[in-house]
């Protein structure tokens, strides 16, 4: 950050008294009113014009917003968090998680470097155009309408943000729900950190409490997604059937047999079932982006002895394919056939299905390898096909 001119600070240093003499109030250098429907604020910066210390611009710009837009984003996107009332005002202006408000004016005006600040000016002008603004837009609905006005570029996430909330605010919540969905099935998104974009919870938020309620069921996390590394941590990701694949394609294909060299997406056993052995649901690969073994564990097995089977995936194969493919792993390599080497790019299609069905695709072979009873005792099942 550059370091301020002594004159540059002074009038900063005054901004805030001068603001609160008017009955504003102010946080982190922005001053601001709240009425009953909306939160108006004014953010300044002073600049020596061409780096000439005799010349100091102020830079003004006065946003606004409904209060309750913000208040719709918290409720839908973060129902946990507790705020008091002087934090939860604050975070109206300066929140990681606030939407973005409606920039109405902005305007420079040239100061003397020397004398006393005098702010007047400026903040009459924002009162001004505050009060303008207000009296042509005195209801959230009004709000929502002068944000469709401008209709004739594509929205950024925050506006989009702002519209969605702003369109639940004026009891327009089915068009919020379509805004919102549109937006996420071109692949837009919200500007929040999140696993789950912050579109798909507004938009359950505006379909209403049932809609909310399965929809924060959903985010339960089904897989597990694991990349095993030799030489540097291997990573585990909790994932999410209903919203996100994770990048499953895409540790595949940067598999080299070293790092990473193993991908394992497991799923969850479904509740109340025991966690252990008598469950177990995963797919793994071992290998390089260009030749790989895959490997599919599921429940079951009775019949060999076990209560689940780990088996080799495999393509149909009619003729003699005795093993003779090396799959390169960290300190081994391992034999395998022909019709049972995988790159990664056919592996992210039966991983996708593995994930969005919890099994394996039509019209592959198992040779089972493997099996497990409840206590983890492994059952050796070679020579074996499914």
């Amino acid at each position: 950050m550059a370091k301020r001119s002594p004159a540059a600070k002074a009038w900063l240093d005054a901004l805030r008294p001068a603001s609160r003499r008017r009955g504003m109030r102010f946080v982190s250098g922005i001053a601001f009113v709240l009425d009953d429907v909306y939160i108006a604020s004014i953010e300044a910066h002073l600049v020596h014009p061409d780096r000439d210390p005799e010349r100091l611009v102020i830079d003004w710009a006065v946003d606004i917003k409904p209060l309750a837009v913000d208040e719709i984003l918290w409720a839908a996107f973060l129902p946990d968090v507790v705020m008091g009332p002087q934090k939860r005002i604050n975070h109206h202006v300066t929140g990681a998680f606030q939407v973005r408000p409606m920039r109405i004016a902005r305007g420079s005006r040239e100061v003397g470097v020397s004398g006393a600040p005098d702010w007047d000016p400026v903040l009459d002008e924002f009162d001004r155009v505050r009060s303008d603004f207000i009296t042509a837009h005195p209801e959230v609905a009004d709000f929502a309408a002068a944000l469709e006005q401008d209709g004739t570029r594509r929205a950024t996430g925050q506006e989009l943000v702002r519209t969605i909330t702003a369109l639940i605010a004026a009891d327009r919540a089915a068009e919020a729900a379509l805004v919102s969905d549109g937006a996420t099935a071109r692949g837009e998104r919200g500007p929040m950190s999140s696993t789950v974009d912050v579109l798909k919870y507004l938009s359950a938020y505006a379909k209403g409490p049932e809609a909310y309620a399965a929809f924060t069921a959903s985010l339960t996390p089904t897989h597990n997604l694991q990349v095993h590394h030799e030489s540097q941590r291997s990573t585990s990701t909790d994932l999410a059937r209903e919203h996100h694949p994770g990048r499953i394609g895409h540790h595949l294909s940067s598999m080299d047999g070293t790092d990473p060299w193993a991908v394992v997406l497991t799923a969850r056993p479904p509740a109340g079932a025991p966690d252990d052995h008598s469950t177990s649901l995963y797919m793994q690969a071992a290998g390089t982006a260009e030749a790989m073994v895959l490997e599919f564990c599921r429940p079951g097995g009775t019949e060999l002895g076990a209560g689940s089977v780990r088996s080799v995936v495999g393509r149909p194969n009619t003729g003699q394919d005795p093993p003779g493919v090396e799959i390169r792993l960290p300190r081994t390599t391992e034999r395998i056939a022909q019709h049972e080497v995988f790159t990664a790019d056919e592996a992210a299609e039966l991983f996708e299905s593995f994930y969005r069905t919890d099994s394996i695709a039509d019209g592959y072979l198992l040779r089972p390898v493997e099996g497990y009873l409840a206590d983890g005792t492994r059952v050796d099942l070679r020579d074996t096909t499914t």
